[in-house]
């Protein structure tokens, strides 16, 4: 009878797409159903018998308190494993350590949950921290620029008025040229310098100034495609901040030599914005299929001064990320080698 219930219950974890691991005290595997079997890349043949923590797998799994799970046997519970596999992959799990009787055997149940939700969230955890650090550091430095800044203009012009000859009235013009030309560099650096003043719009009238504007310029080679979802609502927002947000990554995607740019809206409930689950939002998708975005660039795209472009300045993504932001809206980024695809997700009504 305890063979049948055994091999039920084999039959039953068998059926599950989570993934099970049984190990005994020596952290032997002695059983591993085909979704875990899959997870840890190898066969369940070429599994059984092996200590699950001398696989071929970097991970942070915690083994000590797999010890006291042994003493005490108390179930643990462990967030954000982390799991690199020589092939390449790359993911975090939740880990249910339970201890059980399998086959008249004590044994550590372990269930893997894969979330790669959880890892995206993490990135972008990650990713907004390290921005708003770049960001703090480089406002202060942009402070500490423009004050001695307006010193040179200042003492420029005086110099100026006590020069006699032409050609030295010249040399002081240039000085205060230049130093134009860097203080506005410094007001870029130091980003939007205002609130949002807020007004139900349509989202389709700011895209197709954001399209006038970007047809100015736009190579014969290359084609703007409305693909628009005429049920949107109306939205509270600055129009003027968000078209610039539009418009400079609309001028990224020209820039990249695309010949097809997608400006597409649509409708999107129950999305997590900033670790907050937002009930309505607008997306705003601007898709390209320029030269694409490198994996080394994806992770630092949205950071001041940060840029792939020989005369590019790294300002355009992260002041359109910062003014979404005011709009307790977010930008995401999904980039291939057959498009480029920058997604505004604003939201509707009271959560804006």
């Amino acid at each position: 009878m305890a063979n049948q219930n055994a091999l039920i219950s084999e039959k039953i974890l068998e059926q599950l797409s989570l993934a099970v691991v049984l190990i005994n005290r020596q952290n032997q595997i002695t059983f591993v159903n085909q979704a875990a079997a899959l997870f840890l890349g190898s066969s369940r043949k070429k599994l059984l018998g092996q200590n699950l923590f001398s696989l071929p797998i970097h991970h942070s799994f915690p083994e000590a308190l797999l010890t006291k799970l042994w003493q005490s046997e108390q179930p643990f519970v462990d967030y954000e494993v982390d799991w690199v596999f020589i092939d390449g992959r790359h993911h975090l799990s939740d880990v249910d350590a339970d201890f059980i009787i399998f086959e008249s055997e004590p044994v550590c149940l372990l269930q893997i949950k894969i979330n790669e939700n959880l890892r995206k969230i993490t990135l972008e955890k990650t990713q907004k921290h390290h921005i708003s650090a770049s960001r703090h550091l480089i406002k202060n430095l942009a402070h500490e620029i423009k004050n001695p800044l307006g010193g040179i203009r200042g003492a420029a012009q005086l110099l100026a008025r006590s020069l006699d000859r032409l050609e030295l009235k010249e040399y002081t013009q240039m000085i205060i040229d230049q130093s134009d030309r860097l203080s506005n560099l410094v007001d870029r650096l130091l980003g939007p310098n205002k609130l949002p003043r807020r007004q139900f719009t349509n989202i389709h009238v700011v895209i197709d100034r954001v399209l006038t504007l970007l047809n100015i310029d736009l190579p014969a080679h290359a084609q703007l495609i409305r693909d628009y979802d005429p049920s949107l609502p109306l939205v509270a927002i600055d129009d003027e901040q968000i078209e610039q947000a539009v418009l400079n990554i609309g001028q990224n995607a020209v820039q990249a030599s695309a010949s097809r740019i997608i400006f597409k809206t649509r409708y999107e409930s129950l999305k997590n914005i900033n670790d907050q689950p937002v009930k309505r939002v607008i997306k705003v998708s601007i898709i390209d299929n320029g030269a694409g975005i490198s994996e080394d660039m994806k992770s630092t795209l949205f950071y001041p001064l940060i840029t792939n472009k020989n005369n590019g300045n790294g300002l355009g993504l992260s002041i359109s990320q910062t003014l979404v932001e005011q709009h307790n809206g977010h930008i995401e980024l999904s980039s291939n080698a057959e498009q480029t695809e920058f997604s505004i997700y604003i939201p509707v009504g009271k959560e804006s």
